[in-house]
């Protein structure tokens, strides 16, 4: 036999509410404001002690999420509720507690299911601190050197050329990523070792017990409603403000034949905690309510003909064969409530025929009122720019500003210093040479550098600054891309202070030095005028132009958050990611889906470019028209001699 209910009054009563369940809160909210006036309504704030003296409390439990590891699952539904208990305010006695859990309508239960406290073996402080321990040897064991060894040879395969800080960081997210599927998968089974579905199930009955045993002495509610969903009179058909954990009706065609998704509008849950908060009850002899559509006017049924139930599938979906969830209690209470008129949650005034038409339309006005949100498109120009104190515009070169890399560039020098004899054997060396640049590029863009840079060993650095200047300057110009030219250019109009950060040798960047503030390029070693083939300082490539930028802007006073970016390469990622505005041009296959992923604007710059034969043409003239070295300097050495 179900209880006796004397619904009472809120006016004047002092109600405090906490909890996670935006949507629900808010639906609260707007029926206390509207429907009981009298009351007196806080939320709760940080602090050691609520603000009191307080009735009623009325502590929703957060919105069921993905698999979550235990620890995290309990500490967001379970150390509210001590938390709570320990900062009420001093009164002669602890207010009435209504929780409204989240522990049924799991569908994982067979027969009916009372509405009285749920048995089971788990006490809540053993499983907190065994999910503490858990975490605490998971993270041993994911620093064991095995398995981090593993990680770090993925890492540095998927992200080699973007440094080893990136690579590091990679690992990282590796590392904590199989911590969390490890806590996950031992929380799934401690669940299920318990008779429970998954492991926000388990925290949800945990929190129960944790109420229970807190105010088992005093005044309890425990009310158990299944999916929120939109409101279905009040404020207005279809309202769905906030957050909640909801299925489509299409969720039903997928469950199974037979199986029901069991939806109760926001507004009726609302009515009903309000109207159990009402009805406290007697200290130590706790009320339990369900709250569901499914046993008075189950919603959107399947086929009639049952089938065997497979798995329980998201909270709230169930077999009515299978499964039945006892709302004596909860009827008794509506029958209570119904002679004040104050409290409306009968759940056989839905009407499943046209309740999701509401829902829609409800949604397509507000979609309609809202603004558009306009998501930046993956192959744009960059925007227009507007002038800012101490902005700046940092370009790469390679890929970017010239349509070329290092090879072209070094195949251009040669072939404008050697006589055309010796051809042959400058492109068979490099030839025979290239599988090593390929795997020092594989490990870095800088290892990269420093090897094929050794290639102008012996070149005297007056000579190269003077082919530089008379041809290969010219080759360069026809190799850089317009568009890179006119976004320089607005950037310098803007009163930004543009910067060119490479690891081509400085000589061959001279002719692009009038379209930058400043230029940082690579620096060859010289002795006696001749280059020996090492580098003076790091090149600024990888992430040493990172670190090359932050030294930069704090000797410069710029703000690198109002700084832009332009690069094509996965390795400049670091750099791309230290200033606000990065900008990926023309990117390789990784550094686009990073860009994707990441929201960056992807410009095309390639179109209107000359090609590398013209460029060609342009470096190295016809035979009569080619002029020695100059007198008094080393000649350029064949590869036969820079072996």
């Amino acid at each position: 036999m179900p209880r006796t209910y004397r619904v009472g009054d809120l006016n004047g009563t002092r109600v405090l509410l906490t909890g996670a369940d935006e949507r629900l809160e808010l639906a609260l909210l707007e029926r206390l404001s509207t429907a009981h006036p009298g009351c007196h309504v806080s939320v709760a704030e940080p602090g050691p002690t609520l603000a009191g003296p307080l009735d009623v409390i009325i502590h929703c439990a957060p919105a069921l999420e993905p698999p979550f590891c235990p620890d995290t699952a309990f500490a967001r539904h379970v150390l509210p509720l001590p938390e709570l208990y320990h900062r009420l305010p001093a009164q002669p006695g602890p207010p009435h507690l209504l929780f409204v859990s989240l522990a049924a309508y799991s569908g994982t239960e067979r027969g009916t299911v009372p509405e009285s406290r749920w048995e089971h073996d788990a006490d809540w402080r053993a499983e907190l601190a065994l999910a503490r321990a858990a975490r605490e040897e998971a993270e041993r064991s994911s620093h064991r050197p095995v398995p981090a060894r593993r990680r770090l040879r993925a890492a540095r395969r998927a992200h080699r050329t973007a440094g080893p800080r990136i690579v590091a960081r990679e690992a990282e997210s590796l590392r904590r990523a199989w911590v969390h599927r490890r806590l996950r998968e031992q929380g799934e089974s401690r669940a299920r070792a318990l008779g429970m579905s998954d492991t926000a199930a388990l925290a949800a009955a945990l929190a129960e017990r944790a109420a229970e045993e807190l105010w088992g002495e005093h005044r309890l509610t425990i009310l158990r409603p299944s999916l929120i969903g939109p409101a279905l009179r009040r404020p207005y058909p279809g309202w769905s403000e906030g957050r909640a954990m909801t299925y489509p009706p299409e969720v039903a065609s997928v469950s199974g034949p037979g199986a029901v998704v069991d939806i109760v509008p926001a507004d009726l849950v609302a009515d009903a905690v309000l109207a159990a908060a009402a009805t406290a009850p007697k200290p130590g002899r706790p009320h339990y309510f369900h709250f569901g559509a499914g046993t008075a006017v189950p919603p959107w049924r399947g086929q009639e003909r049952d089938r065997p139930h497979r798995s329980p599938g998201p909270r709230g979906v169930y077999v009515p064969s299978h499964v039945g969830y006892d709302d004596r209690e909860m009827t008794a209470l509506r029958e209570a409530a119904a002679p004040s008129g104050l409290y409306d949650f009968d759940v056989r005034s839905i009407d499943w025929r046209t309740y999701p038409d509401a829902v829609r339309q409800a949604r397509a006005a507000r979609r309609l009122g809202e603004p558009v949100a306009r998501k930046d498109a993956l192959s744009v120009r960059p925007g227009p720019l507007t002038r800012a104190d101490g902005a700046s515009a940092v370009f790469d070169l390679d890929g970017t500003v010239l349509a070329s890399d290092l090879v072209e560039s070094y195949v251009w020098t040669r072939l404008a210093l050697l006589p055309r004899r010796a051809w042959p054997a400058e492109l068979m060396s490099l030839a025979r040479d290239l599988p090593g640049y390929l795997m020092a590029e594989r490990r870095g863009r800088s290892d990269f550098v420093h090897a094929f840079l050794r290639r102008y060993a012996g070149t005297g650095e007056a000579v190269l600054r003077e082919v530089v200047l008379k041809t290969v300057g010219d080759a360069l110009l026809h190799r850089v891309r317009p568009r890179a030219v006119r976004r320089i250019r607005e950037h310098r109009a803007a009163g930004h202070r543009t910067i060119l950060v490479t690891g081509t040798p400085e000589p061959l960047v001279a002719p692009l030095r009038p379209l930058f503030d400043d230029v940082a390029a690579s620096r060859l070693h010289t002795r006696e005028g001749v280059m020996t083939g090492a580098l003076a300082a790091p090149p600024p490539v990888g992430e040493a132009r990172a670190l090359w930028l932050n030294r930069y802007a704090t000797d410069h006073g710029l703000d690198l958050a109002r700084a832009y970016g332009y690069a094509d390469s996965y390795s400049d990622r670091a750099f791309l990611e230290s200033v606000g505005r990065p900008c990926a041009v023309d990117p390789d296959a990784r550094l686009l889906r990073h860009a994707v992923r990441h929201r960056w604007p992807v410009a095309r710059w390639g179109a209107h470019t000359a090609g590398r034969w013209t460029a060609l043409a342009a470096a190295v003239p016809p035979a009569g028209d080619r002029t020695p070295p100059p007198a008094g300097r080393p000649a350029p050495p064949t590869s036969k001699d820079t072996q």
